[in-house]
């Protein structure tokens, strides 16, 4: 088995070079092309601050709700 692991001398190279993924907010090297924990492609688009879950996701269910409204109110305007 092949191990894929940094070595002790890589990590002491990189330290402090991390960032966050922009997707799913794990700790990924700054100047990675794919994130290791969800597969997205990152390249350019690695944050420096911890991503806040709690409102990426308060974010999408407001923007779900508003699109529900306003899918009612067409409907209902539409059986006038």
């Amino acid at each position: 088995m092949i191990d894929e692991d940094p070595s002790d001398e890589d990590l002491d190279r990189f330290a402090g070079e991390i960032g966050y993924c922009p997707d799913c907010g794990e700790e990924v090297w700054d100047e990675a092309y794919q994130c290791p924990h969800c597969e997205s492609v990152i390249e350019g688009r690695i944050g420096h601050a911890p991503v806040d879950r709690a409102a990426s996701l308060l974010s999408a269910k407001t923007v779900i709700v508003l699109v529900g409204l306003i899918v009612i109110i067409l409907v209902l305007m539409q059986i006038r």
